[in-house]
């Protein structure tokens, strides 16, 4: 029996079931949509996980104080501030941030502020604490150019929105010869490498908007005209351990000695340094004579 082909009709009528079929296995998959022009397009409904961002993610520094962690770091920054801050004299002094802790309880300065960019942490500061609650913007400080002897900045280049900007106002208010004192977190560490694995989803545990390294602090500090003169590095125990255990521990106390550099928190002491004159002209000497004497005349 001969083979006809089909007509033009009849395999229209089939490719257009066929296309109906097809139409409705892909509406199961996704969304079949038209253009203008006619042609179809097919557009699945397909919605990939979207990771956490861990560095939307933000801890308070008085919250990471009141943890163990931040417990076993406070004992070694306050250590470091106590010392740093014991010989510096004047009349004013600032603590930008962390005002819940008094930095500068070894201080001597007669006026004390205690600065936040926010209200709730001067509301917690006790009646018996000296020091003058003052809100306000660390990058626009209300205070005169050089007026200021000593600024204390735990952790405050961390959580500034804008670190430049804030070290030139530090540097505007402090007096030639003013000591600004800092801290931080140093990422070339065990901490810094467990902050490193929050982007494939460990848990944030740091405080802070931005970190910094101790060279690029260092190399802003110079290019204002500021001198390091002191520094230090602590807190080299696994963060994955108690507080007792990272203290006693061997690595605690190797740190200073064979890996310094590797502290997951830096101390830095830094003075203002402002160029002096030195009069040019032509050198006048002038002889003084006391109690009204004066020389004999010469004889010829």
């Amino acid at each position: 029996m001969l083979k006809t082909k089909p007509r033009y009709g009849e395999r229209f009528s089939k490719t257009s079931e066929w296309c109906s079929e097809v139409r409705i296995k892909i509406q199961l998959l996704g969304n079949l949509k038209e253009n203008h022009s006619g042609s179809m397009r097919l557009c699945f409904n397909y919605h990939r996980p979207q990771r956490q961002s861990v560095m939307a993610e933000t801890i308070t520094l008085e919250k990471f104080y009141s943890s163990s962690l931040g417990q076993y770091a406070l004992r070694w920054e306050q250590n470091q501030y106590d010392k740093l801050v014991s010989d510096c004299f004047g009349y004013n002094a600032v603590q930008l941030g962390a005002t819940g802790i008094d930095f500068l309880k070894n201080n001597r300065i007669g006026l004390k502020v205690a600065a936040e960019p926010t209200l709730r942490p001067l509301t917690q500061l006790l009646e018996t604490d000296d020091r003058t609650p003052l809100q306000m913007l660390f990058e626009a400080m209300p205070f005169e150019s050089e007026s200021i002897d000593l600024v204390v900045m735990p952790h405050a280049l961390e959580v500034s929105e804008d670190s430049h900007a804030l070290l030139r106002e530090v540097y505007r208010i402090l007096i030639p010869g003013g000591r600004v004192i800092l801290t931080g977190f140093n990422l070339m560490s065990l901490w810094g490498l467990r902050f490193k694995m929050q982007r494939f989803g460990a848990k944030t545990f740091l405080p802070g908007k931005q970190f910094m390294s101790v060279f690029q602090i260092r190399d802003w500090l110079h290019l204002l005209s500021f001198h390091v003169d002191r520094g230090a590095f602590g807190c080299y125990g696994l963060t994955f351990s108690s507080a007792q255990i990272k203290e006693d521990s061997w690595i605690e106390k190797a740190g200073d000695r064979w890996w310094p550099q590797c502290g997951a928190i830096f101390a830095i002491s830094a003075t203002k340094e402002v160029p002096g004159f030195k009069l040019v002209g032509r050198a006048v000497n002038k002889k003084f004579f006391f109690l009204g004497r004066r020389p004999a005349p010469k004889s010829e």
